[in-house]
Order: C-alpha cells, then sequence, then structure tokens
C-alpha cells in the first residue's frame, strides 16, 4: 500500500510549500525593517528639505536685513533726534543749528537762550527760545525751515508782534515781524543705554 505521504508529488509540494513559508517568513523578517527604515528615512529628509528651504529662503533675506540695518543706522547717524554726549553739548548744537536756519531763511536773530530738559512720556527734549525779526515772508521761510529740520524740532510756542515802519514812507514799506520762539527737539545721549 503506498501511503500518500510517501508519494513523490507529495514530498515536493511540501518541500516547495515550505521554502516558500521559509522564504515568506526570511523576507519579512529581513525587507520589512529595511523597508520601514528607509521610508523613515525618507520621511526625516523631506522635513529636513522643508528645513533647508525654509533655511535657504532666510539666507536670501539676509542681505536685505543689513540694508535694513544699514539705513536704520544711517537714519540714526544722520539723526532723528538731537544727539551729544551731555545736554550742554546738545543744547550748544541747537542753538547752533537753529539759528543757522534762521539765518538761511532771510531772518535775524536777535537773542538765542537755551532752555533746561523736558521730559514727556519718557522723552527727553532740549529747547532754545529765540527772538528773531524779519519781513513776514523770512519769518514765515524761518518757521517752516525749523518744523522741517532734522533732527525734527518741534515749536511749542511763539509769540508774535509786528512793528510798524517809522518815517516818510512808512505806510509802502513792509512792517518787520518780531518773533520769540520756543523751539524742541527730541535728545539721544551717546553712550547711554536707551
Amino acid at each position: 500500500m503506498n501511503r500518500w505521504y510517501r508519494s513523490k508529488i507529495f514530498r515536493r509540494t511540501v518541500f516547495v510549500l515550505c521554502n516558500s513559508v521559509f522564504c515568506v517568513a526570511v523576507g519579512a523578517a529581513l525587507v520589512l525593517p529595511a523597508y520601514t527604515f528607509f521610508s523613515d528615512r525618507n520621511a526625516l529628509i523631506n522635513d529636513r528639505r522643508g528645513v533647508l528651504a525654509r533655511l535657504t529662503a532666510v539666507a536670501v533675506q539676509k542681505n536685505n536685513a543689513q540694508n535694513i540695518e544699514r539705513s536704520i543706522e544711517t537714519e540714526l547717524q544722520r539723526g532723528e533726534f538731537l544727539a551729544g554726549s551731555n545736554d550742554h553739548v546738545i543744547n550748544a548744537e541747537l542753538q547752533t543749528r537753529v539759528k543757522a536756519l534762521i539765518v538761511t531763511a532771510g531772518a535775524q536773530p536777535r537773542a538765542v537762550q537755551g532752555l533746561p530738559l523736558r521730559t514727556t512720556d519718557k522723552i527727553e527734549y532740549s529747547g532754545v527760545r529765540l527772538d528773531i525779526n524779519g519781513s513776514l515772508q523770512s519769518i514765515y521761510r524761518a518757521i517752516f525751515a525749523i518744523e522741517a529740520a532734522k533732527p525734527y524740532l518741534f515749536i511749542t510756542n511763539a509769540a508774535i508782534k509786528v512793528t510798524p515802519s517809522n518815517g516818510p514812507s512808512a505806510h509802502q514799506a513792509e512792517p518787520i515781524i518780531q518773533a520769540q520762539l520756543e523751539v524742541f527737539g527730541a535728545v539721544q545721549f551717546r553712550g547711554r543705554e536707551q
């Protein structure tokens, strides 16, 4: 009697099945972790690629950031603030600057006097009081030059008086304007932390 498990076909079928199961097991034991490893690495590489793209975009903006920084430094040097080592230096520079603006505008400065520092909203202001005279147009140009100047200057008080001309041609001559102005500018002390 020929048993079925002794047949050649059965033995070959069992051999092929066992080898197939073994190959699948070895494949699962080796290929699956390798596949997982490489897919994780691929995800990590894609994440790093995104980070690299963002960093590259930041690096491209470096020149723009440096240009902005330089323009801010230039602006601070050129000054929106009156700058100096102490309030006396700043006030002297302010007096000189305002006097030059007035003369350039065609008015005549009669007196320039320094005023004490003022503090408003944690900002210190240095100021001068000045008496000027001239024609209406020269006073207008002087006030405009002061208000448009850089560093920014502010006229906080103004007293303007018209002085009539004396003499035979008094009615034809342009009247002389006398003005007393208080001019202030924001202060930035050099060497002091802001």
